[in-house]
């Protein structure tokens, strides 16, 4: 559950994640899934899959996109700024996929060991994951056929919320102020949340905070009252609430369990044995 919104043009960002289910979002940076085991329910711009084992999604930049896990996943996350990738900059920008899923091939490749070789260094040797990133996006989109790009999503309410709310949730945000930004009801807007978003506005705007939290407390040692104040939430009492309503336990908890990365991959290892 870890989707990155800041708009560094540097950033690189790999690991294994468990269960992952997140609402329809945005940003700028491009993603790269792969499920290793169990099966995942993928959504990009409107056409949804059931990923299963050695099954890949590619997201381009501003493209929304959800997960939603029913039973179990483990799947190995990439999200990576196009600025990294050699000779693709403009492709991912500019165009888009027209299927982002991909399974009947990866078996047959190196696509594979790719991707454990990107996550192994993403810590230690960044670099050396950019080049195995570069592989993988060479392999995968000589296998697809791209679009021009389509700016008539744009229009779309659902995108026009999320993408507000992807850029300003760290910011006081109301209902009321999202309708009058957006030049729509605060009702009809209301109404998007729950028949296209499938929540409230203030369950999406949470999600968004909470996510944005953990990883903070994951790969920070800031404190958690900085965490909080910068998530966009109004007080401790309501972060710890709500942090411990998704999460199951509190935010110190929380940072206290969270193993290295080849701790996760051996964790997963030993109970797929």
């Amino acid at each position: 559950m870890q989707p990155f919104y800041e708009k560094k043009e540097d950033e690189f960002h790999c690991f294994f994640s468990k269960d992952l289910t997140f609402p329809a979002h945005l940003h700028h940076a491009a993603e790269l899934i792969l499920i290793q085991e169990g099966a995942m329910e993928v959504t990009v711009s409107g056409q949804t899959k059931i990923l299963r084992e050695n099954e890949i999604a590619l997201i381009f930049p501003d493209i929304v996109h959800s997960y939603m896990t029913q039973d179990f996943s483990g799947s190995i996350l990439c999200i990576f700024s196009p600025s990294l990738t050699t000779g693709y900059y403009h492709m991912l920008c500019q165009k888009q996929l027209k299927c982002p899923f991909f399974s009947s091939f990866i078996r047959d490749t190196d696509l594979l060991p790719a991707f454990q070789y990107m996550l192994q260094n993403n810590s230690q040797s960044p670099s050396i994951s950019e080049a195995w990133l570069n592989l993988i996006l060479a392999y995968l989109l000589s296998e697809t056929s791209l679009l021009p790009r389509s700016n008539q999503y744009h229009a779309d309410i659902g995108y026009q919320l999320i993408s507000y709310i992807s850029t300003h949730f760290q910011e006081p945000l109301t209902l009321d102020k999202i309708a009058q930004e957006l030049h729509f009801n605060k009702y009809y807007v209301s109404r998007v949340f729950s028949g296209r978003l499938h929540c409230s506005f203030h369950e999406y705007l949470n999600r968004l905070r909470l996510d944005y939290a953990a990883r903070l407390l994951r790969e920070t040692d800031r404190s958690i009252m900085e965490i909080w104040q910068e998530a966009g939430f109004e007080s401790q009492k309501t972060f710890n609430r709500t942090f411990r309503s998704c999460y199951r336990m509190t935010p110190s908890e929380y940072r206290g369990e969270i193993p290295s990365q080849p701790q996760v991959k051996e964790k997963r290892t030993n109970a797929a044995e």
